[in-house]
């Protein structure tokens, strides 16, 4: 079979030939003018995105609405307002399509756009003193998040993705019962349409989630990533992901790469599939993207390539 097929089936428990990897060349990830910029500028929901240093990308700022008792005065953007570039056009015309795995990007869902528009500190305490303005902007967030993705949708992506970070190093930001009273509820709906198309639902969130695994599964999300290897048990994430019919991607400590051997790298990266390899399911990757020593990159893809096809013969630890 070929790579996009074996991702396919990998990502629904289909019994894929091998596991699915960074370094495979097809995924392609594609996004509309006015999603994001890699420099300082202002996005259409009044967001200040800002460089602190060269290197980075920016950051928002600026917030828009940093009280929710100005709700009522604050206008979404359109989200007919982003456009299909260049870019974006020619990947989809390209004649390879059908191998292509395209993912249409969305910067910022729910939580993210949340914080981004009001501050994060606002952002956490109005869930606790202004409950009812924040179930109505969320509701409001969740409806142009809806018409980017129905649009993405009309353009034939196989995939919908999105940045939506929950947690810390330790814990998620907000207590579980506050993300699913306020979060949940809003990302089912979000994202039933574009499940019933029968496309898929990447939901990236760095930090420490262990704790909603079991929910995002249950809602139907397709695939987890970067699954921080130092914030999360990766046992219990896996348990809780195939028992929901959810796939994981990620899971290799971005720390190591850069700061390890590769002789340690390979013993992370057997470790990392002996626990979330079995069964199918799971993407080898990197938790974050940065620059790795090539050496201990090459090492990572080394042991993937040698040892990830099914049925799984791994090195006894």
């Amino acid at each position: 079979m070929d790579p996009k097929e074996n991702l396919l089936r990998a990502i629904h428990y289909a019994d894929p030939a091998w596991v699915p990897h960074a370094g495979e060349d097809f995924r392609v990830t594609v996004q509309f003018d006015g999603n994001f910029c890699r420099r300082d500028w202002t996005d259409g929901w009044g967001v200040g995105w800002r460089v602190t240093l060269a290197e980075y990308v920016p950051f928002p700022k600026v917030n828009p609405l940093p009280s929710l008792e100005q709700l009522a005065d604050y206008r979404l953007p359109n989200p007919s307002d982003l456009t299909v570039g260049e870019e974006m056009r020619a990947v989809l015309a390209r004649p390879d399509r059908e191998r292509l795995y395209i993912t249409g990007q969305l910067t910022y869902l729910l939580f993210e756009r949340a914080w981004a528009l009001m501050g994060m500190d606002a952002c956490l305490m109005a869930f606790h003193t202004h409950p009812q303005e924040m179930h109505a902007l969320l509701s409001a967030i969740t409806d142009y998040n809806m018409a980017v993705f129905a649009r993405y949708l009309e353009l034939g992506v196989d995939a919908i993705g999105f940045s939506e970070d929950l947690g810390t190093q330790r814990a998620l930001m907000m207590s579980p019962q506050t993300f699913r009273t306020f979060l949940l509820p809003q990302y089912a709906r979000c994202f039933a349409p574009v499940l019933a198309a029968g496309v898929a639902v990447h939901f990236h969130s760095c930090g420490c989630i262990t704790d909603i695994v079991a929910d995002l599964a249950g809602i139907g999300v397709t695939v987890l990533n970067p699954v921080q290897a130092r914030a999360n048990d990766l046992a219990r994430v896996k348990r809780d992901a195939v028992a929901g019919g959810m796939a994981l991607q990620g899971g290799i400590d971005s720390h190591l790469l850069v700061m390890g051997t590769p002789e340690e790298v390979r013993r992370e990266t057997l470790r990392v599939l002996r626990v979330l390899g079995p069964g199918g399911g799971y993407i080898l990757g990197p938790d974050q993207g940065m620059l790795w020593p090539e050496e201990n990159y090459c090492a990572m893809l080394e042991v993937v390539e040698r040892y990830g096809r099914y049925p799984l013969d791994l090195p006894a630890a």
